[in-house]
């Protein structure tokens, strides 16, 4: 049996797309995820929910920002290559556009068309770019590394046998336990039926270690949920 295998890499996108009304709608130099319009912060990228090239060649997307939601609609209306858009409302909020790709885009989508490869969404945006991960057989992720363009420069972060990740997986042994001997004792019910000291004195360690590994495994519980 073929393992299941994965690499994370950095992708640097392109930094400006010029409106109509000659503006430059960029990316901050110094941070990526900052979308900025003739030096205005206008908004910060999160992430690419998802994206997908239309059989006119145009591709539609979904990306999580935060920031000035209006702001940004009423600058996409001006850029020639965005054919469409609609924003959500709230502190992070997602924008549906569909757009012409530039030259180094449409490259990228059909380089991934041509490798049995799958993006693992959504694709995180970071200060030095876009980190994706993609999963596929060694062969088809090799292939897909040699086939970027020299103008492309992809940066290999990590690399190993996919396996999907929940929740459940990035916490620790320790944490595991604690949290379910806090379950099992009706830490988390209610009215609680139980408290750290009373933990504690059932695990055979102090109060605030207690404490310590509940709040670690509540903030990766919560981290993990869209809100």
């Amino acid at each position: 049996m073929t393992a299941l295998r994965y690499i994370t890499i950095i992708l640097r996108p392109e930094a400006s797309v010029r409106s109509q009304a000659d503006g430059q709608l960029r990316r901050d130099p110094q941070d990526l995820r900052e979308i900025r319009f003739d030096g205005e912060r206008i908004a910060k990228q999160v992430a690419i929910q998802y994206l997908n090239r239309l059989t006119d060649g145009t591709v539609v997307g979904v990306a999580r920002f935060r920031g000035d939601c209006r702001r940004l609609a009423e600058i996409e209306a001006e850029c020639s290559r965005i054919i469409s858009s609609a924003v959500t409302g709230g502190e992070s909020w997602l924008a549906f556009v569909q757009y012409e790709p530039t030259a180094l885009e449409a490259s990228v989508l059909e380089l991934l068309d041509g490798e049995p490869v799958s993006i693992n969404w959504p694709i995180e945006e970071t200060a030095d770019g876009l980190r994706v991960t993609f999963v596929g057989e060694e062969s088809a992720l090799q292939g897909l590394i040699e086939g970027f363009s020299d103008a492309i420069v992809p940066v290999l972060e990590r690399t190993g046998t996919y396996q999907p990740e929940t929740v459940a997986g990035t916490l620790t042994t320790r944490q595991h336990e604690i949290l379910d001997t806090a379950i099992a004792a009706g830490y988390y019910a209610i009215p609680r039926q139980t408290t750290q000291r009373e933990l504690a004195t059932e695990l055979g360690i102090s109060r605030s270690t207690v404490g310590d590994h509940l709040r670690r495994a509540e903030a990766k519980i919560i981290r993990s949920v869209d809100l």
